[in-house]
């Protein structure tokens, strides 16, 4: 089939590319011309300069395509309208693109977030059927993104994904936890929590599943390996998995929300977002990120990677990349 990528230059993005060239799809991406494109500019690719505000160059590009996986999103902005023009507007508009090509779009796949869903109330994993309880700016977009989605039902098949916390080769947000253990340090927060991860390859192949499994279709899956982790087991596992002897670090909120500040006052002044914010804080610091993954499970019968197994080839990966 040939696939309208969005966000493919991206950490997930990027991993898609190589899950549909694999299972022999063509990708036209859309992309900025100040896109990176490091990671996939050795696969055969037709690349689209169009922005996600371009309603006809949208309209005009998916009426010579079958599928649409957006993955495009904004991750960190200044503010709400940051968040709000490219992951609300923008879905907004390929949603609406999607329609008026509706005879010829068979699926329009959605990549949200567990931060649409916000935390559960306790360990016990949070049903897909509970309200959603976003804790961010960043969250409350993805859910707006969601709901805009949605409005394909009855007029085309449409699957929404949310990922739980997602490391895998070229991530560089959990990959602080990885540098740590390299250097012989087992980090754990000084309050006990609890979230679930999923490797970023999964996510790949499970949207490469989707696009031809009607069982998928008009509905919505929460992916995680299934296991629920403090981050001392998350460390624990790192290390196991690479043979490194490491000693305990406590982690207390305090540091957490100084270095968030650092960071506020740092975006400030260069007008950019940084890779923390005080918002983020929020959502790291809550006690229970745990959801249900059963619905996906039982519509694909897809085995997820084990923590024990993605930690290896992670850790290996950036060994090789010399990220440490």
């Amino acid at each position: 089939m040939k696939v309208l990528l969005t966000g493919a230059t991206g950490f997930v993005g990027s991993h898609i590319v190589e899950e549909l060239i694999s299972n022999n799809h063509t990708i036209i991406a859309l992309a900025r011309k100040s896109s990176n494109l490091k990671w996939i500019k050795d696969y055969p690719i037709q690349y689209e300069y169009c922005s996600l505000n371009d309603e006809e160059q949208l309209s005009k590009l998916l009426s010579a395509v079958d599928v649409v996986v957006h993955c495009a999103g904004v991750v960190r902005a200044l503010n709400w309208d940051g968040y709000y023009n490219t992951n609300v507007t923008g879905t907004k508009n390929i949603v609406q693109a999607a329609i008026k090509n509706k005879s010829n779009i068979k699926k329009f796949v959605y990549i949200s977030s567990q931060a649409a869903m916000g935390p559960s109330n306790d360990e016990k994993p949070k049903l897909l059927t509970e309200k959603e309880n976003p804790v961010s700016n960043y969250g409350k977009s993805k859910l707006l993104a969601e709901q805009e989605v949605k409005k394909l039902e009855g007029i085309v098949p449409y699957t929404i994904i949310r990922p739980a916390s997602v490391y895998g080769p070229r991530d560089k947000d959990i990959f602080i936890f990885f540098n740590l253990v390299k250097h012989h340090l087992k980090p754990n927060t000084h309050t006990k929590r609890f979230i679930q991860l999923v490797f970023v390859k999964d996510i790949a192949k499970v949207i490469s599943i989707t696009l031809n499994n009607e069982n998928t279709n008009n509905k919505t899956y929460y992916l995680c390996d299934g296991n629920i982790y403090t981050w001392k087991d998350v460390a624990t596992t790192i290390a196991k998995a690479n043979n490194i002897k490491t000693m305990p670090i406590i982690l207390f909120d305090f540091i957490f929300k100084t270095v968030a500040s650092f960071y506020e006052a740092v975006a400030k002044i260069t007008k950019k977002p940084q890779v923390l914010s005080k918002e983020k804080i929020v959502e790291m610091l809550q006690t229970y990120w745990t959801a249900d993954n059963s619905n996906i499970l039982k519509d694909t019968d897809f085995e997820f990677t084990k923590l024990e197994n993605g930690a290896k080839i992670t850790y290996n990966w950036y060994l090789s990349n010399r990220y440490f």
